[in-house]
């Protein structure tokens, strides 16, 4: 894998908890959400789709010739934490209607089929 990946660069600590959060591609000096989640523990949530894409199978669009590009930077980043459910999962949902998530569906966090 040569793609470089930003793993909660700025709120590492607060991503151990409860949150919602946000995946990025960032192509040379262009950004583009790909993913908003949340989860009780985020940083194993997220963890867990690094994983995924680096395996290569297509997971949130990342081919194996993706994956080997120096240009791609992958970013994880915190929006907010929250530890009620509740909460969360609203806010969630309100952020995917916003943003429009290039991966996702519009129906909570569900992703597209590739």
């Amino acid at each position: 894998m040569n793609i470089k990946v930003k793993f909660f660069e700025d709120k590492f600590v607060e991503a151990i908890g409860a949150g919602i959060y946000e995946i990025y591609v960032q192509i040379n000096s262009k950004e583009e959400l790909l993913y908003v989640g949340e989860s009780v523990f985020v940083l194993v949530r997220c963890a867990t789709h690094l994983y995924e894409i680096i395996k290569g199978n297509g997971y949130l669009g990342f081919t194996k010739e993706m994956i080997e590009n120096y240009n791609i930077t992958l970013a994880f980043k915190l929006l907010i934490s929250e530890s009620d459910k509740k909460m969360r999962k609203a806010k969630e949902k309100e952020v995917i209607k916003d943003k429009h998530p290039r991966m996702q569906s519009g129906i909570s966090d569900r992703v597209k089929s590739i």
